[in-house]
Formats: C-alpha cells, structure tokens, sequence
C-alpha cells in the first residue's frame, strides 16, 4: 500500500488502519503546502514515530527536503528502504540506511509531472517482484525517465517497453 498525501491532506495516523499491511509513502504531500496565493511551498515535517515505525520504504525528492536534510537522513535511517530523486541527476537508495547512488537513464524532458510518483510505484512492483532494492531503484529509474518524455501519462512505459529499456541501461553499468 502507497500512502500518497498531495498537500498535506492525508493524516500519517492512517497507516495504524491497515493492520499488518505492507506500507510506503510518497511524502511529499506532506512536505508541501499551499500559500494564500496558491504557490506551493516546501514546509518542514516531523514525522511521527508511528509513522516511521510502520513504513518499509518512503519516497520523496531533493528539492522536498531542501532546508532539512539533516532530519531527512534521521528518518531514512529507520526505514528498510527509501529513496531521494533527483530528477535528471538520478536518486539516492537508503537501504536500512546506507546510502547508495542510482544513476539516471538520460531522457529528453517535456513534462516531469509526476515522475516521482512513477518512480515509486515501479520501485515497489520491481521490489515486490524481486526483493531486490538495487534493481527495483534501476526499474523505477528508468520507468520515471521515460515518464517525463511526454505531456502527462502518455509516456509511461508498458512492461515491454521498459523492459527494453531497462535491458539497455544495465548494459551500460
């Protein structure tokens, strides 16, 4: 289960709701807030021990935790896995906290809406599928990069085409 608040709009307290569920969260919905003006602007964030202590991975992006990397590295250190995107320059793995570089699949970039989400969910199929957190961070690297060719959702891939693509950027390492 993906916990995916947009703006603060979903209470950390629901992950006690799903009983032995596996769970992760895109946070950054909760790292995010809407100014009177409309403007969506960074804001800190104190997630609460239960929280962390029910997640098995989080995923959020560079530009989420700008300001408060210090605390971010302090949650990630409680989590099995988690992920920091970068866009264009990769992500960073946690796994149970050490950190590990994953480099980005270049891409010529038209809409990055949404990339982070794309990558989260192909890392936690590539995870489910695999138990393998190194190959699942390649996975959504690649399913993230391809996301951001196109206007909307009309470059997410579809199993063969990442599979391609993913059989050509091993082949790089």
């Amino acid at each position: 289960m993906l916990l995916a608040p947009v703006l603060d709009d979903v209470d950390p307290a629901i992950a006690d709701r799903f009983g032995d569920a596996t769970l992760a969260a895109a946070g950054q919905g909760w790292l995010r807030v809407a100014g009177r003006d409309g403007d969506v602007r960074s804001q800190r964030w104190a997630p609460p021990r239960p929280l962390l202590g029910r997640l098995q991975g989080l995923f959020v992006s560079d530009e989420d935790v700008l300001g408060q990397e210090a605390q971010m590295l302090e949650w990630l250190q409680r989590l099995p896995v988690a992920a920091v995107t970068a866009g264009p320059a990769g992500a960073l793995l946690y796994v149970n906290g050490e950190r590990y570089e994953v480099r980005p699949r270049p891409a010529r970039e038209v809409d990055p809406t949404g990339a982070g989400d794309v990558f989260a969910a192909a890392f936690l199929v590539g995870y489910h599928l695999e138990g393998d957190p190194w190959q699942a961070a390649a996975l959504a690297s690649c399913a993230a990069s391809l996301s951001v060719e196109g206007e909307g959702w009309s470059t997410v891939p579809d199993r063969e085409t990442l599979a391609a693509v993913l059989d050509r950027y091993r082949k790089i390492e």
